[in-house]
């Protein structure tokens, strides 16, 4: 049952909707007019008047809540209980009654929509058949009518104007409702060919900024690269004039590195401090950009009313910084001259693209920096590992030979140690020696000696020196045996020292 359902367009027009309360409020004052003059007889003219004046009332109510469904449904549902009630009061008015019941519904859709018009629609149904049963129990099924005829002409003539209102009311209703399409279908167009030239301008400047990335040239030195970014900005948002500031070291004032107008490379020598424009600054440290379509009314940019866009005719600007590492290094400024002009979205995407093609250029700059430098270290750490590896190798064979040392020199000590032992137990022994034994011999030539000095016997001088000289050779042989044996390294014990020295003395015959 497809075809059965209809789709509600909520097709509304304040137009219509005070058309209807107006022609209305008409009727009903028109109504008590003539059940003035010519009596109706189907209600008394209190109910008219009464009629009439809550028609006002809802007129009055409408031009303040003219949106509420509730202030909308008041008209539909005063003329239903119009007709209801002169149906009560004259049941003999049913076939009349009957005719006017169409209304409603048309009402309901020129003030509120299908939907009511439906609900309407049920509601008069129910209703024309709970009339019928009550006509039928009160009056039978058939019942005689007595009809005025200027009443009667009077009424048709309410019905046929009430007809024909209706009829040019939802005229102006489908009207008001095919001119709104038409004027939608014209923005859609314009918004179409609008969003169509917006992307193709956008494509452009992808195009225009990729190939812009992809070449070398374009970025050799920060010149070059102003340069291509102004141009391409110029292009790109169809302005007069496009200029690059950047931060000096303290971030205390910018200085215009670059600007091109109207295509041609302009060279200036500008400065404009924090102090001097301290809202702008602020705004460029805080916002993501400025959009100023009138420069001399907005809050960030109007400091520059006197001293600078009134100087260059300068209407909008449209600012956007270049962060580098979430801080404002400076700011890429599109200017319009001489006419306002309104920045849109796609305008800021495409400064702040800009902005940020730049900063990506310091950014890979400090990557290069930072990677040079890592290089440099890399070269010093491995120079350093090679002298470290060459100095280690020195160490070990070093420490090798240092260990051989070592063993040989502990041999040495081992042995010099063993050698030094014998002669000291050699020199005890010669000490011993030339205390004890070499006295004897020593003795002996100190005894002559004296005896040579104080007597003065009749022995033979002769003798006496032969003693002597015995003596003392005696004691000569016995150094040398000691000295000789020290030097060769020979063991001598006292036995051998004592057996020399008894030789010898009793070779001599001295005790």
């Amino acid at each position: 049952m497809r075809w059965l359902q209809m789709t509600d367009y909520k097709i509304q027009s304040n137009k219509v909707f005070f058309s209807v309360l107006i022609v209305s409020t008409i009727v009903s004052a028109i109504l008590v007019v003539i059940d003035f003059y010519i009596d109706f007889k189907s209600a008394p003219i209190e109910v008219y008047a009464g009629f009439f004046f809550a028609t006002l009332t809802i007129s009055l109510l409408s031009i303040k809540y003219n949106q509420s469904n509730f202030v909308r449904s008041l008209l539909p549902t005063l003329i239903f209980l119009l007709l209801e009630g002169i149906f009560l009061n004259q049941p003999r008015t049913f076939s009349t009654v009957v005719y006017w019941f169409p209304f409603i519904p048309i009402l309901a859709v020129l003030m509120q929509g299908l939907r009511a018009s439906q609900i309407w629609f049920g509601i008069l149904l129910v209703t024309y058949l709970a009339n019928y049963f009550y006509v039928d129990t009160i009056l039978g099924s058939t019942y005689h009518l007595e009809l005025s005829s200027k009443a009667y002409f009077i009424s048709g003539i309410i019905f046929h104007i009430a007809i024909l209102t209706s009829t040019y009311l939802l005229y102006n209703l489908l009207g008001n409702a095919y001119i709104l399409s038409i004027e939608k279908n014209t923005e859609l167009s314009e918004l179409k060919d609008t969003t169509e030239q917006k992307s193709l301008r956008l494509t452009a400047f992808n195009s225009a900024l990729i190939e812009l990335t992809r070449n070398p040239e374009a970025s050799q030195t920060l010149e070059k690269l102003f340069e291509n970014v102004c141009t391409l900005a110029q292009d790109s948002l169809e302005v007069n004039r496009v200029c690059i500031w950047l931060f000096d070291e303290n971030r205390n004032s910018l200085k215009l590195e670059y600007l091109i107008e109207n295509g041609k490379t302009i060279n200036k020598n500008l400065k404009i401090t924090r102090e001097e424009y301290p809202s702008y600054f602020k705004a460029l440290e805080t916002k993501p950009y400025i959009m100023a379509h009138d420069a001399i009314a907005h809050h960030d940019t109007l400091e520059f009313k006197d001293n600078y866009l009134t100087r260059h005719e300068i209407k909008s600007m449209l600012d956007c910084p270049i962060l580098l590492d979430k801080k404002s290094i400076g700011v890429v400024c599109c200017e319009h001259v001489k006419e306002k002009r309104h920045w849109e979205a796609q305008d800021a995407l495409i400064t702040q693209s800009l902005a940020d093609f730049i900063a990506n250029h310091y950014k890979n700059e400090q990557i290069k920096s930072l990677l040079n430098t890592l290089k440099t270290q890399n070269q010093e750490l491995s120079l350093n590992s090679s002298m470290i590896k060459s100095m280690n190798i020195e160490l070990n064979q070093l420490n090798e030979k240092l260990l051989e040392s070592n063993e040989s020199l502990e041999l040495a000590v081992d042995e010099r140690t063993k050698e030094l032992l014998m002669q000291n137990n050699q020199l005890k022994e010669y000490a011993f020696v030339n205390s004890h034994m070499l006295r004897a011999p020593l003795s002996s030539i100190l005894g002559i000696s004296n005896l040579l000095q104080i007597h003065n016997t009749s022995i033979e001088d002769a003798e006496l020196l032969n003693a002597l000289h015995k003596s003392t050779k005696n004691l000569d042989e016995i150094i040398r045996k000691i000295s000789s044996t020290l030097e060769d390294g020979s063991s001598l014990t006292r036995n051998d020292i004592d057996f020399i020295i008894n030789k010898h003395f009793k070779e001599t015959g001295v005790e």
